[in-house]
């Protein structure tokens, strides 16, 4: 992909400090902090004997020591070895989050395997497809997971902290070997597994804890399919920090999360910016400052909105210090990062200890502060490629000629960025067609394939809207094709952030002047289409009496001038976040704050009437006082909100 240009262009710089591309090289660099290059579960060991009874992991009402946590691992890993795995195996994890999954992870660890974290939200076909890629034979299970491998070839594993665990030696890990595959979205809607070795998992986390120093108390929301997990679960437990694991149902529920922050004292935590937004929303609910222990919240997933900056501060104050971070999964989790202790500009920083980041044009050669090009990626964190794809390993992970290192190489990001005058990152998006939705990569040519193989579809596009918090399909169907048909399919074969909200039936789609799809005319349709009315369903509106307050409710939150009482929240643009505003327009609404568990399993207006006329399980009503205090809360929340657009005193 470099062509001569470049190369002649490095030799007239040299060693030049003057020269543009010395000067953006010179930026992107960041040295490594001063770490042993060891696996993470062996630093884990190490406190295990250092401090055996400090907490490790806290889930529900467990609280598991280090000497505790290492004991429950190696059991696990001893069972892991008789399955017959080891040395050169994968090993898929299937269990809830919880301290056995963490006791998993380690064991597979300990056992000298790489541990593949299987998304238990995801369909069938999706666990089948990742099983059957990443070869692994063998499964750690928990007891309400492993039937979701009926059927399957695989051996499972009890995660379980009692039972027959048989005496076993444990090999020894190699630097080089691998130590997880983390599976993304594939444009042919494929599963790719990353495969990340100790070393670049071991040099990620020394640039954690040099970023973090100190012991904290994480809580860690992220599920163990989703890289960042990665981030909070080694970065915790390799300074000797506690774990706070949310359960299923917690993280769907941001006042326990914010119950489990102050209860558990948490320190730090990591989400994606809009779960953040909605977790001060639920403080704010709360009263008091339930957030007082927290000194650093980190943000990543998605781009950070600057008025969530402004927010954040005029809610703690500068106590408290925002962590924006970037980075793909094929770097080890994060490649940037940029930290506020005051509302400023928001980009995505500087490279993290140990990376190298360079902006370079088509032809390789390093773009000047201003300019924008694709973002490549360097250093000690670039994975080892996509496990059984060594074409799509060729195209993604090049030779780094900059490092001056032999055999150093570096990853093709596809994002666009610049270099800044300050010598931060700005992030300018994607150059192909992936998008983030709500914070998981999605692939929209995997979400077009699926779509493709639907009953009735002759032709089909999807694109987000402009907030990337939705997707759109745009499909050209034969007679008697449906959107119901359609979802059922897709349901069956892609996660719920792939899933669209709406399916728009078109007679044909949109083209450029060249006859290429039109992707800006989709994106400026599909929000054209989110803005306009749902689904009609059987005709029946909602006109008086608590159906009328629900549907208010509703159409409040999905910002829709008419709700159909039989319309799945769902197919009319909802999704897991505006679930949780749905729950505060419903209490304004209703007086009623429905947990948002049973909002999941009511999803019509309907449903949600009928279960708050009721006053069914979990409809908690609220008193004239709660009312009350529920106004004044709104009352302060719209007071911060216009402080923060007002912005600090300078």
């Amino acid at each position: 992909m470099f062509s001569l240009r470049q190369s002649d262009r490095l030799r007239e710089t040299g060693h030049r400090t003057d020269s543009p591309e010395a000067d953006v090289l010179a930026l992107g660099h960041a040295p490594p902090p001063d770490y042993e290059p060891r696996p993470v579960h062996e630093l884990v060991a190490d406190f295990a004997r250092r401090t055996p009874d400090a907490v490790a992991v806290r889930s529900g009402r467990e609280a598991l020591g280090y000497a505790e946590l290492d004991e429950w691992a190696g059991r696990v890993a001893a069972r892991v070895l008789a399955a017959g795995a080891g040395p050169g195996s994968r090993v898929a994890v299937l269990v809830p989050p919880s301290a056995a999954m963490i006791a998993a992870v380690l064991g597979v660890l300990r056992a000298g395997a790489a541990y593949v974290p299987v998304d238990l939200a995801q369909p069938r076909r999706r666990v089948a497809a990742v099983l059957e890629d990443s070869g692994a034979e063998v499964a750690v299970v928990s007891a309400e997971s492993a039937y979701r491998l009926d059927g399957l070839d695989v051996r499972l594993v009890p995660a379980e902290h009692d039972g027959p665990a048989p005496d076993a030696t444990l090999p020894v890990a190699g630097i080089g070997d691998p130590a997880y595959v983390i599976y993304t979205s594939g444009s042919t809607g494929e599963p790719k597994g990353v495969l990340v070795d100790h070393g670049a998992l071991a040099a990620s986390t020394a640039a954690r804890r040099s970023v973090y120093p100190g012991h904290s108390v994480f809580l860690l929301v992220s599920p163990l399919a989703f890289d960042s997990s990665v981030a909070g679960l080694w970065g915790t437990l390799t300074a000797g920090g506690t774990l706070v694991v949310a359960g299923p149902d917690e993280v769907s529920d941001p006042a326990r999360l914010v119950d489990l922050i102050d209860t558990h004292r948490v320190t730090r935590f990591l989400c994606v910016p809009s779960l953040y937004g909605v977790l001060l929303d639920a403080a704010e609910r709360a009263g008091a400052n339930r957030l007082s222990t927290v000194d650093t919240v980190i943000v990543a997933g998605e781009a950070l909105p600057e008025p969530l900056v402004q927010r954040h501060f005029a809610w703690h104050g500068r106590a408290v210090a925002l962590v924006n971070e970037y980075g793909p999964t094929e770097a080890t989790v994060w490649a940037s990062y940029r930290r506020f202790d005051r509302p400023d500009p928001v980009s995505i920083g500087v490279p993290v200890p140990g990376a190298r980041l360079y902006v370079l044009d088509e032809e390789g050669v390093p773009q000047p502060r201003g300019v924008a090009g694709e973002l490549y990626i360097g250093g000690t964190g670039v994975a080892l490629g996509y496990l059984g794809r060594p074409e799509a390993t060729t195209r993604a992970f090049t030779g780094d000629p900059f490092a001056g290192v032999e055999g150093a190489r570096m990853y093709r990001t596809g994002d666009r960025a610049r270099w800044n005058d300050d010598g931060t990152l700005d992030f300018l998006g994607r150059s192909d067609h992936q998008v983030k939705i709500r914070g998981h990569r999605v692939e929209l040519g995997a979400v077009e394939t699926a779509l493709l193989g639907a009953p009735g579809v002759r032709a089909g596009a999807v694109s987000p809207d402009s907030g990337l918090t939705r997707l759109v399909a745009f499909v050209v169907a034969s007679p008697g094709a449906s959107a119901d048909s359609m979802r059922a399919h897709l349901a069956e074969r892609l996660g719920p952030a792939a899933l669209p909200s709406r399916f728009e039936l078109v007679d044909t789609l949109p083209v450029t002047v060249t006859g290429k799809l039109d992707r800006v005319g989709l994106r400026e349709a599909a929000d054209e289409v989110l803005r306009r009315p749902g689904p009609a369903g059987d005709g029946h509106r909602t006109t008086e009496g608590m159906p009328a307050r629900v549907a208010a409710a509703w159409a409040e939150v999905l910002q829709l001038p008419d709700v159909p009482a039989d319309v799945n929240f769902f197919d009319l643009g909802g999704h897991s976040l505006t679930l949780f505003q749905l729950q505060n327009a419903l209490e304004q609404h209703t007086g009623t704050r429905p947990s948002v568990v049973t909002l999941f399993r009511h999803t019509t207006v309907s449903a949600q009437a009928e279960l708050i006329s009721g006053g069914g399980k979990g409809a908690q009503g609220a008193s004239a006082e709660q009312r009350q205090a529920a106004a004044r809360r709104a009352r302060v929340l719209r007071a911060r909100r216009q402080r923060a657009t007002e912005g600090p005193a300078r």
